[in-house]
Formats: structure tokens, C-alpha cells, sequence
């Protein structure tokens, strides 16, 4: 069977043709070429990132105790009305093993991965979020949502796999467009039905069935994979689909607010305070009415250059730059940037806990991995890099705890997060960094 370019996957629907188009193919080259009370089903349980640049000061954030009741740190002062939420972890290393430690790639990587990176800017594997989504996000919406609190497309560190990223909204009218925009109907409401449009699109898709099957049999190995790729989103259009003719089973009391004003978007601090709680109520919004349950929000990216307007040095460069203050031991300036990040940390943490959800709040049923590239930016190290969980993912995790890594890898975060998750996984990450041994002590 010889196939064109204009071929075209069909099928009748109500006695009208339907077509959907494909992707470019080799083969048409030539040879040179809690309950829910409706159900009884569970809350579901949620996963997100938080992802900041450049670390933090030790001075500021590290306590000297270990354990319950660890002592309150200046930098994380933002986040003290959580703190009973949250577990802080330090002491944490990226292995590098015969690879280079690339220079605020090589934390980012392992600890999504536990992998260490052997190119800049490039995933050996799919990211810890994905994964979790291969698992959980079955029945929501979207797979997952990733945003740039910076407006940068290139700020998403959630991928498949290699250097392409989940591509991020930038803005909060991006967001709120994406979540209740077109396919949306506030399950809340007492009127709701699928919407025509919806319906059209699934079955457009669903006519065209035998006919991929048809194709499949007549293609190359190369374009049956990337059929098989093409066809794999397919599949994913066709889940949000049908999870939009399906009405949300609820439990969250929440208001789909107004769409936002379009508001500029970029990297000083002052906008980054007005527009990042903008974006976290968003995105709690959007979990508590199941539009998806993974996310991901880059506050910064690696080697973050956020900056304070008047100020002529960014984040990064401030940290080269910028000498220690042999009064207090530390780089103040820089120092306050660490402490911005952590306040956009701390609009996250309070619009999940804001919603109120059975029992708890939706912070009470989401388990969130914050973390950074590095623990001395200055010196771009890896040994020692801070991570905060928030969240008790539905009880499973224990919080207000200080955990001391001692230079144990990385991924043993991840393997915690993931069995935390509910994954059945008894190990993770490769070389150095794999680790069986999840950190039981956070562990319900």
C-alpha cells in the first residue's frame, strides 16, 4: 500500500466523512530520503514541583537539630505558618560518577531523574513527574500542568525524555485559559452537560480507528514508531476527552474566579510577588476540580537571574560577584534572592492549603517536591543541596520534620516520593545514585 501525504485517516459519523490528518512519515519520502460522595471513590492524591535556581544561604535555612521540632531559620521564615506541613531535607548529593558536574544542570537532572546528566540541558529518562503521572493522572483532564512564574517558554523542567520539555504557560491568563477556558464547565454548577464540540471531537476520533490499524500494517519500523509516538497522543486527546463528557466528582468547595487581566511578565522580584500567588490560586483551583493532578511551577530557572529593579547585578551574578560578608559569614545580598524564592514557595503552599478538601485541604492531599540546582551557587556544588516536601500525600507521609541527608544520594527523594505516590518501586536511579533505600523516617 503506497501512502501520500494527503492521505487521510477516515471514517462516517451520522453519514458524514470524518479525516483526520497525519503526521509526516518516511514513507512518503522517496529512497533518498477521602470518599467522593457520589462514588465512594478516594480523594485523589496530587504531585507537584516547585523549582527555584541557585539554592539557598546554609547559614539561613540549615538547622543545627534534626528531627520534630527543628529550630526556625530565617530564610524559611515565609514558610513557618506551614511548617508543621512540611518536611525539610539537606545534606543531599548528586553523584557525578565519570560525568562532569555541568554547572546548575547536574543537581536539576539527578534529583528528576536519578540520573546525572552526561549533556547540558538534556533528561536521561522521563522525569520523576511523568512517571507519577503514568500512574495517577488516568481519569483527570489534562496528564499534567507545567507554568513559568517568569513567562519564559524555555522554563519547564518536566519532559519525556532528552531535550524536549512539557511546554509551560506563561502567564496567568494562559493558565486560567488552558484550565477554564474552552471544554470547561464548572461541575459546580447545576446545569452542566457535555458540550456538542466535545462530543463532535470524540467521535471524530473514535470513526477513524480501523483505519489506523489499516495504516500500521503498511509502513517501515521508522514509521511505525513514529506512528506509534503520533498515535500515543491521540490516545492522550482522546482521555481528555472523555474525562470532559464525564461530570467532575467534587469534593472541594471552590469558586471559578474571573479571567485574569493580561499582566507583564519577567523576572524582577516585585512582579514575581504579584503575579506568582496569582498563578498558585490558579493551579489550586484546577487540582480541587480534577482538571489534572501533576504540576510543575518554575519559579526560576537554573542559575536563576531574577533581579530587584535598581539593583545592576541579577541573582546569579550576584553570586560570583558578590564577596562574603566576613561580619556574618555569608553573601547578604545573594542572600535575599534565595529568600524571594522561598516566598514564592511559601503563595504555593498557602493557596493548596487555602482550599478546603473532606477533611483537610487539598495541601493535606497533594505531595509537592520542592528543589533547587545547587547548594553553593558560587562554587555550582552538588553535595548538600536542599529540598523541601510539602504536603502529607493523604497521610502517607509524616511532616515538621528536619531530615539530614549525610551525603546520601539524591534520588532517594525521589524513590520516597514515588512509593509516597503509591508507585510499586523498590529502587531507583543508576550508578551512584541508585538507592533502595527510600528515607522511612518521613515514611507513615
Amino acid at each position: 500500500m503506497i501512502h501520500t501525504r494527503r492521505f487521510l485517516l477516515r471514517g462516517l459519523l451520522h453519514g458524514s466523512a470524518a479525516a483526520v490528518s497525519l503526521p509526516f512519515l518516511d514513507c512518503f519520502l522517496d529512497s533518498k530520503g477521602e470518599a467522593v460522595a457520589a462514588t465512594g471513590s478516594a480523594i485523589p492524591t496530587r504531585f507537584g514541583t516547585f523549582f527555584w535556581g541557585c539554592g539557598l544561604t546554609k547559614t539561613l535555612y540549615l538547622p543545627k537539630t534534626s528531627g520534630a521540632n527543628y529550630e526556625d531559620m530565617p530564610q524559611l521564615a515565609s514558610l513557618k505558618p506551614y511548617k508543621n506541613k512540611l518536611n525539610l531535607l539537606s545534606g543531599f548529593r548528586a553523584y557525578v560518577d565519570d560525568k562532569p558536574n555541568i554547572q546548575h544542570w547536574t543537581g536539576n537532572a539527578a534529583i528528576t531523574t536519578g540520573i546525572a546528566p552526561a549533556n547540558d540541558f538534556q533528561f536521561d529518562s522521563q522525569t520523576i513527574d511523568q512517571t507519577i503521572a503514568d500512574a495517577i493522572s488516568h481519569g483527570a483532564r489534562f496528564r499534567s500542568i507545567d507554568v513559568s512564574c517568569c513567562g519564559n517558554k524555555r522554563e519547564s523542567y518536566s519532559s519525556l525524555g532528552g531535550s524536549n520539555i512539557n511546554p509551560p504557560e506563561i502567564s496567568p491568563l494562559g493558565l486560567y485559559t488552558r484550565l477554564f477556558g474552552p471544554g470547561f464547565q464548572d461541575p459546580s454548577k447545576g446545569d452542566w452537560k457535555p458540550s456538542l464540540d466535545v462530543m463532535l471531537q470524540k467521535s471524530v476520533l473514535s470513526v477513524v480507528a480501523d483505519d489506523r490499524k489499516l495504516l500500521l500494517k503498511g509502513v517501515g519500523a521508522d514509521d511505525r514508531a513514529r506512528l506509534d509516538q503520533y498515535f500515543t497522543s491521540v490516545r492522550e486527546m482522546e482521555k481528555t476527552l472523555e474525562v470532559e463528557l464525564r461530570r467532575p466528582e467534587i469534593v472541594a468547595q471552590v469558586t471559578i474566579p474571573s479571567a485574569p487581566e493580561e499582566l507583564p511578565m519577567n523576572k524582577a522580584v516585585p512582579n514575581l510577588r504579584r503575579v506568582t500567588p496569582i498563578i498558585a490560586q490558579l493551579l489550586a483551583i484546577g487540582l480541587a476540580t480534577d482538571q489534572s493532578r501533576i504540576f510543575n511551577m518554575a519559579f526560576s530557572e537554573p542559575a536563576s537571574t531574577i533581579y530587584m529593579p535598581g539593583d545592576s547585578r541579577p541573582f546569579h551574578q550576584s553570586t560570583h560577584e558578590e564577596p562574603i560578608d566576613e561580619a556574618v559569614g555569608y553573601q547578604p545580598i545573594t542572600s535575599k534572592f534565595s529568600t524571594y524564592s522561598m516566598e514564592g514557595l511559601a503563595a504555593l503552599v498557602a493557596a493548596l492549603d487555602g482550599v478546603k478538601e473532606g477533611n483537610g485541604t487539598l495541601l493535606d492531599h497533594s505531595l509537592v517536591l520542592a528543589y533547587t540546582d545547587t547548594s553553593n551557587a558560587k562554587l555550582h556544588a552538588v553535595d548538600g543541596i536542599p529540598m523541601i516536601l510539602a504536603g502529607s500525600a493523604s497521610g502517607r507521609m509524616k511532616t515538621g520534620i528536619h531530615y539530614a541527608g549525610a551525603s546520601t544520594t539524591v534520588a532517594r527523594v525521589g524513590l520516597t516520593v514515588q512509593q509516597a505516590m503509591g508507585l510499586s518501586v523498590d529502587r531507583w536511579g543508576t550508578d551512584s545514585n541508585m538507592t533502595n533505600k527510600p528515607i522511612s523516617e518521613i515514611m507513615a
